[in-house]
């Protein structure tokens, strides 16, 4: 057990928990999710007309016999359920204490957790100025521990450019699901034409978008140089009352943005502040916002 995602009593309680899609699925095998596909299963989900090819095992033979017509009766199958679990490891997202990547890739870790419990099948991707690193889909309770060690093993460094992630994951084929992006969303060209891209390819998205304390109220002196985390660029500032409000209206309305922007094309999107005890993100937050039951 690694110590440094979670203890045993959280990942127990943890367990009484199922990641939730809002939509059939198109898995491939056994698990806990609604398939869109039909055939024989246990629960009934409707009727259509039998057209030849069909398995005439599923007929209604009352109906026939009723009204002299070949219907065919529906079930719905229950399907493991593709995640994809996007984490940004750029540099920026290596600031405050706990840093917004360690809270990130914690949050990654809960969720692969429930999704191998489940049988759903798990890819769990790094990202920067690209994929960084990948952990191709694994599926059960056994693979638990590989996806903790990969997450262990990533650092914070380089640029933002989810963009360039999404088309290098999604350009190969890839099966409808769930995606969950992890990251501050400090991307230079914004995040406007990475949702445009994923929205093509009709997954169910969820963002939880993760912010410093330090961010929100920055303790800095009168003058002081900033760094870019990424590029490296410096600057001396004077910090007066009125660049400090800029600077919160600022922060505020790219929260929003991200929040629109995922509000229109019907995906979750969740605000998840570092300082926030955890468990209650899981426990209470994520259910809230329907991610899970």
């Amino acid at each position: 057990m690694s110590n440094t995602l979670f203890n045993e009593d959280f990942l127990r309680r943890l367990e009484h928990l199922q990641l939730v899609t809002r939509r059939p699925v198109a898995g491939h095998l056994r698990g806990a999710h609604r398939s869109r596909r039909t055939g024989s299963g246990m629960v009934f989900a409707d009727y259509r007309p039998y057209t030849p090819g069909d398995d005439t095992r599923n007929l209604d033979w009352g109906i026939f016999l009723r009204l002299d017509r070949l219907i065919l009766r529906l079930f719905e199958e229950e399907a493991d359920l593709p995640v994809y679990i996007f984490v940004d490891t750029s540099a920026s997202m290596g600031f405050g204490k706990p840093s917004k990547f360690d809270f990130a890739r914690k949050v990654g870790a809960a969720l692969a957790y429930l999704a191998l419990l489940n049988y759903d099948r798990v890819s769990v991707i790094a990202y920067a100025d690209g994929v960084a690193h990948e952990l191709p889909a694994r599926r059960g309770r056994t693979q638990v521990w590989p996806v903790f060690r990969f997450l262990e093993g990533l650092a914070p460094t380089g640029g933002t450019d989810l963009n360039a992630a999404l088309r290098g994951w999604f350009g190969a084929s890839r099966t409808r699901g769930l995606v969950l992006l992890l990251s501050d969303f400090l991307d230079r060209d914004g995040f406007a034409p990475a949702a445009q891209w994923l929205a093509q390819f009709r997954h169910e998205v969820f963002a939880v978008q993760v912010h410093s304390p330090d961010e929100a109220e920055p303790d800095l002196p009168d003058h002081v140089q900033i760094a870019d985390a990424e590029t490296g660029a410096t600057h001396v500032i004077e910090t007066t009352p009125a660049l400090l409000a800029a600077y919160r209206e600022a922060l505020v309305a790219h929260t929003e943005d991200i929040a629109t922007i995922c509000r229109r094309h019907g995906w979750a999107h969740l605000g998840a502040r570092t300082d926030a005890p955890f468990e209650d993100l899981m426990l209470k937050g994520l259910r809230e916002h329907g991610m899970l039951r």
